[in-house]
């Protein structure tokens, strides 16, 4: 990994103690007490480098790694070339990202240097406890509220009796109302959230539109993508749950539900008032209409169009979707068609 001006690395961290942080292990012919100096890509690896394999993509180019030494999974250790010390554990990706903390702890580039630019626009009301960091630009209105050690960038804009928690990270250029935020949660530059939901009721006249008296709620450890909405709820709230995670341009509707530890990939849109349980993974450009009800651990390929509801641990592809099992029988048959 090439050095930048961006992220500061630290010193070169022992063999023992990756070792010991990922509950990984080596043969036992390896000194434990070496040092490794960075981290890579299994492409870029240098002999002073830790790197790791997984999936197909990179299992390939094996034979040619040039690391010191290599997260890998306990049925590729003989593929490895000699060279390169084994660190053997069932998840090297997830092995590999701790580590990568410790050689880069600002790597997450929401450092802040809890001091509150004298650009920022304060109104009186606002609450600010130790440690918050606000940049120039940002704007926080009345009965606004920040917890300890958050980081409001440039620009922000943080309407009346918004509630942010401890060490959260706001983007520069983001919008903020009608909102209440739990701790450590990320929120990406240029993200809206807690605006007027897509609600109107259709007159004679025209579209007469609903007032939207709800809120949004984002639970503890959320991270929100770049250039995301979630609009705020119409009666009911519209809720992100602990620990899940919205990509970028992501639009969540009024009275969305969305259960804990789900994963939304880019371009996905959730209509109103549907309801999402734990666990559930989205695709990228997936859509859901409105009123559904999505179970835990169901699975959402990407670009699929959801028109009922999805069963819990049910995997689903296609507009309309069905079960990925059918979806991929039927793409089969019509290529079997097409060459005929």
């Amino acid at each position: 990994m090439s050095v930048n001006k961006f992220f500061q690395i630290s010193k070169p961290i022992s063999l023992s103690l990756i070792i010991e942080l990922t509950g990984s292990h080596t043969i036992k012919s390896v000194n434990t007490d070496i040092f490794i100096e960075n981290v890579s890509s299994s492409q870029t690896a240098t002999e002073r480098d830790l790197t790791f394999l997984s999936g197909n993509a990179n299992i390939k180019n094996i034979s040619i790694l040039n690391a010191k030494a290599c997260f890998i999974t306990p049925d590729l250790i003989k593929k490895l070339p000699n060279s390169v010390i084994p660190i053997i554990t069932n998840n090297p990706e997830l092995s590999f990202a701790t580590v990568l903390s410790l050689f880069y702890p600002g790597g997450k580039a929401t450092k802040g240097s809890g001091k509150i630019s004298k650009d920022a626009i304060i109104e009186k009301g606002v609450l600010i406890e130790e440690g918050v960091t606000i940049e120039h630009g940002a704007v926080l209105k009345t009965g606004v509220e920040i917890g300890a050690s958050s980081i409001i960038s440039s620009n922000v804009v943080i309407e009346n009796n918004v509630s942010i928690g401890r060490n959260c990270f706001i983007g520069s250029n983001s919008s903020i109302m009608c909102t209440l935020i739990g701790d450590n949660v990320i929120i990406h530059p240029g993200a809206r959230i807690g605006q007027d939901g897509f609600g109107y009721v259709l007159s004679e006249s025209g579209f007469v539109k609903f007032p939207q008296i709800g809120k949004v709620v984002i639970q503890d450890n959320v991270e929100i993508g770049a250039n995301s909405t979630i609009d705020r709820g119409a009666l009911e709230d519209t809720i992100i749950g602990e620990g899940s995670k919205l990509d970028n341009l992501v639009h969540v509707a009024h009275n969305v539900s969305i259960g804990r530890y789900c994963g939304v990939a880019g371009q996905v849109g959730i209509s109103g008032s549907v309801k999402v349980g734990d666990g559930v993974m989205f695709g990228g450009q997936a859509g859901v209409i409105p009123h559904l009800s999505i179970g835990n651990n169901a699975q959402i390929a990407a670009g699929s169009g959801i028109m009922h509801n999805v069963n819990d641990a049910e995997r689903v592809a296609g507009r309309p979707h069905r079960s990925i099992d059918k979806y991929l029988r039927e793409v089969k048959a019509l290529a079997r068609i097409s060459r005929k």
